[in-house]
């Protein structure tokens, strides 16, 4: 279960270094080009959550749990399988993203903040951590990033708003889909 999870890490990973890139820590490179840099997280209301996510590539399906905090002095991210292995484990402490566990060493944790950031930070606080060559579209069920036309990243929100609410994340051009279904009880402010 986990090899998919980290492949399908990777391979995002991998698209993203394909893209070319600087080197500045706090930024990623997204699958089908394009910049994200870490925005504060002063700028998002603090909160907690425990979802279960759901990582649908290459005709096959697995679930990680994940556990996402975020307050004043950063974000702490931890992704474990359903049976309580730990397969990924990060903190962005508002300078530098620090990873604990990875699964792949060539995965960049940079790019897993950048994801959750796109996803769930307020649309003002996304668009200024995208690069000029990006367009944030950010409706009331979905948000979407788009390069030259293309779309990079569609978010589709379920139910109530993130961070609590559901939500759908596909990478058309990396052929993964992630669910992230809030676990009941689980969600504080």
């Amino acid at each position: 279960m986990s090899r998919l999870i980290a492949r399908a890490l990777l391979l995002l990973a991998l698209l993203a270094v394909a893209a070319c890139g600087d080197s500045d820590p706090g930024c990623a490179r997204l699958p089908g080009g394009g910049r994200y840099c870490l925005q504060p997280t002063t700028l998002s209301e603090p909160f907690e959550v425990q979802q279960r996510v759901d990582i649908s590539f290459n005709g096959q399906r697995e679930t990680m749990i994940v556990e996402l905090e975020v307050d004043a002095d950063g974000m702490r991210f931890a992704g474990l399988t359903p049976f309580g292995h730990k397969l990924v484990q990060a903190h962005y402490d508002n300078l530098q993203v620090t990873a604990d566990v990875v699964p792949d060493k060539r995965l960049d944790p940079v790019l897993l903040f950048a994801f959750l950031q796109i996803a769930l930070w307020p649309a003002d606080s996304v668009r200024g951590g995208l690069d000029g060559a990006l367009r944030l579209d950010d409706g009331v069920s979905n948000r979407q990033v788009f390069k030259d036309g293309r779309l990079v990243v569609d978010v589709s929100y379920t139910g109530m708003r993130p961070p609590y609410g559901n939500m759908r994340i596909d990478f058309p051009l990396a052929g993964m889909e992630i669910e992230v279904t809030t676990l009941d009880g689980q969600a504080t402010k």
